[in-house]
């Protein structure tokens, strides 16, 4: 089923990304809670194009979900704030599975874009980089520990964030 991808998630790993994963979307678990996690917990929140109430919710990832039969997730490395070059790989995925015939690939970000750092431009209406713009897959509900769970990797929750070796995860949408 997934032969046609090995070259894709072999490139990923070429890179950066630390893994790489075709999974069916039947395995992505969606929570409106995560939603408000986002809401009630995260200083993104209303303050960047890519983070809620700037993206869909749930309700939308549960209909682009069932338009998909696959997705490809990315296990990233973190270091000590979102990166841009975390985006360029997931938007170099995705634009590779496009030109490989995959034309309705679409990537969901790994947290908030890292573009313009501290601060989203958003409010002065000059984003640097628009076209590098996707919606959070936590912003848009995706359960992170459900999915990897359902996907086959070891997930639990840190105790403390360890300021090298925690990793963030990506979403893409393949066919």
């Amino acid at each position: 089923m997934d032969e046609d991808l090995t070259p894709i998630l072999q490139k990923c790993v070429e890179w950066g990304a630390l893994d790489a994963r075709a999974i069916p979307t039947s395995s992505v678990a969606v929570g409106t809670w995560v939603r408000l996690k986002c809401q009630y917990g995260c200083p993104n929140y209303g303050q960047r194009l890519d983070c809620p109430p700037n993206t869909p919710g749930p309700d939308v990832m549960r209909q682009l979900l069932a338009e998909y039969k696959r997705a490809i997730i990315l296990k990233l490395r973190r270091r000590d704030s979102y990166r841009p070059e975390w985006s360029g790989i997931v938007l170099k995925v995705e634009r590779e599975l496009f030109l490989g015939q995959f034309y309705r690939a679409f990537a969901l970000g790994a947290g908030a874009c890292g573009y313009c750092q501290a601060e989203c431009v958003r409010q002065a209406g000059k984003c640097p980089k628009p076209q590098n713009i996707r919606p959070s897959a936590e912003g848009m509900g995706v359960d992170w520990f459900q999915t990897l769970s359902n996907s086959g990797w070891d997930v639990r929750v840190l105790v403390d964030r360890p300021e090298e070796g925690s990793v963030s995860y990506s979403l893409i949408l393949v066919d």
